[in-house]
């Protein structure tokens, strides 16, 4: 299976390191925090989440990542033929794609050429591009993938093995948001507040989906009152069944 990290994973890792930079200097903010669930735990887990994402991405990089979730020999080589399946499935997808936008008669860099050229060079050129189908080095190269994940399927998990880099993004990406979200629904219009953990005031993030991560994590979760002492990291409690049916409606209080 292919795969490679792009700018997207590259700003997601750096928008974390720098929230968590700002947890570790600014410790009057991360009080405030501290109070709706954001306790050392939370603070360490962040940091193992990146440490697991830096090295999956090493490892992605030397070409030696172990991407299979199966702890079988059987399970791991029909994931391997999963891949793929799913490889030549993309391939025959990009090149059909390509060959429409070479006809001109979907949006792409042709879709302005006349009718004529369109039913003359443009089919030509759609042609041939749908003809890389067929493309035998290209076959050649997705079966030698297959050969060599096969091959992976059958030896044991390497020691020290970083999990997938898709596991360790869907995991940190879900710390992330879930934090930012709680941090810009808390510090409102505190740009001072904002700031240190790589973000700013202006338009307040998308309602968070489902009232029970409305209640504990999104714009209801400031105002609940809060289990422990100040500044312990208390978790926030559990709604109420009321508040669940969104009977109980509540404002963030101001830290201004």
């Amino acid at each position: 299976m292919k795969t490679w990290v792009t700018k997207f994973d590259e700003e997601l890792l750096e928008k974390s390191r720098h929230f968590l930079r700002g947890a570790d200097s600014h410790p009057e903010s991360r009080a405030i925090l501290e109070k709706f669930g954001f306790s050392a735990e939370e603070v360490k887990r962040g940091h193992e989440l990146i440490e697991h994402t830096e090295k999956s991405f090493q490892w992605e990089r030397e070409g030696k990542a172990w991407n299979f979730l199966s702890p079988t020999v059987e399970r791991r080589e029909a994931e391997a033929k999963h891949w793929y399946s799913d490889t030549r499935w993309r391939y025959v997808r990009t090149c059909v794609r390509s060959a429409e936008e070479k006809t001109g008669f979907v949006p792409g860099e042709a879709a302005g050429k006349s009718i004529a050229w369109k039913l003359t060079v443009g089919l030509i050129k759609g042609s041939l591009e749908a003809a890389k189908i067929a493309s035998p080095m290209a076959l050649m190269e997705h079966r030698a993938e297959l050969k060599k994940h096969l091959a992976q399927a059958r030896e044991q998990k390497p020691e020290g093995a970083p999990p997938p880099k898709d596991t360790a993004l869907v995991e940190l990406a879900g710390w992330y948001e879930r934090w930012r979200l709680l941090a810009q629904r808390v510090f409102r219009e505190r740009g001072d507040l904002m700031a240190p953990y790589g973000l700013s005031p202006g338009k307040a993030p998308p309602r968070l989906r489902g009232k029970l991560a409305q209640i504990k994590y999104g714009e209801r979760a400031a105002s609940l009152p809060i289990l422990g002492k100040p500044g312990a990291g208390a978790a926030v409690p559990e709604p109420t069944a009321a508040e669940l049916r969104g009977e109980a409606e509540v404002e963030s209080p101001s830290l201004h």
